[in-house]
């Protein structure tokens, strides 16, 4: 094995660290960010009257939706940071290793702009910002069931606690955790496609995840080799589909969300110096 062969193995290693990190440090941002916000939420509920006749419902929602549009404001933009640092770590996904281990195609690679890429980055988050917009939703139907006697205002605050924390807090890091990741394997399949005219023989390796529950039928193709062009091969209850890599937009979305696996290039030669799991 040449030297080259295992620098390029040591690059693909470095790249899936940076994901991982990527991934799990803005989730942990935006995990943080909601739950404060479950805080400053609660303690504006607890400042009311105990008799609940007495709230002014009008200035109570206003301030909820004031601490709702500050963390949404602050939620999208560590998500559109995260995004593209995880197009950029995709992108060296192929472009690190082909620099170690084929350093004379390095300078021929062409410098890419991908709209589809651009594209995700709003779709992330829009839907971070979506996810308070239901919350304030969800806290003003509680709220209301206070204002009629439906519930008392200890139950109210209960249940949007419960709702900030639980419910939101985890359908905001499982958004994040499945934008990241789809925005960082899709940027590289793209540079693999770009990369194919430069390195025919350019293959790609699906790399499992070991986290917890993962999904069976990805374990299933661990490992699974496929020349760089084509997809991947995943078996479903419902059959056989095609997938060009994880995450990949046009799958169902049971392929999808919280997958923890990717895909990492392969060459002849750089076959035993690469990782064995996505994580």
């Amino acid at each position: 094995m040449s030297s080259a062969d295992k620098a390029a193995g040591k690059a693909v290693h470095d790249v899936l660290e940076l994901r991982t990190r990527l991934i799990n440090d803005t989730a942990g941002e935006i995990r943080t960010l909601l739950q404060t916000a479950s805080v400053e939420i609660a303690k504006v509920l607890q400042s009311q009257p105990g008799d609940y006749a007495r709230w002014y419902l009008p200035a109570l929602q206003a301030e909820i939706d004031r601490v709702l549009r500050v963390t949404a404001a602050t939620a999208a933009g560590a998500v559109e940071s995260g995004l593209s640092e995880s197009i950029s770590a995709g992108r060296d996904m192929i472009d690190r290793p082909i620099a170690a281990g084929l350093p004379n195609l390095a300078a021929a690679l062409p410098i890419i702009s991908v709209p589809q890429l651009e594209a995700m980055r709003a779709f992330a988050t829009s839907k971070i910002s979506g996810i308070t917009i239901a919350a304030a939703d969800a806290i003003n139907t509680q709220l209301g069931l206070v204002m009629i006697g439906g519930q008392s205002p200890y139950e109210a605050v209960v249940a949007i606690t419960d709702l900030l924390q639980e419910e939101t807090t985890q359908r905001g890091v499982m958004i994040v955790r499945t934008q990241l990741a789809q925005a960082y394997s899709t940027a590289g399949q793209s540079r693999m496609d770009q990369t194919l005219e430069y390195v025919p023989d350019l293959q790609k390796r699906w790399l499992a995840s070991r986290k917890a529950n993962p999904r069976q039928n990805h374990q299933l193709i661990a490992h699974q080799l496929r020349p760089a062009g084509m997809p991947f091969d995943v078996p479903t209850k419902n059959g056989t589909i095609k997938m060009m890599c994880p995450h990949d937009p046009t799958a169902p979305a049971g392929e999808i969300i919280n997958c923890g696996c990717c895909a990492v290039p392969v060459v002849p030669g750089w076959e035993s110096r690469l990782p064995k799991y996505a994580d």
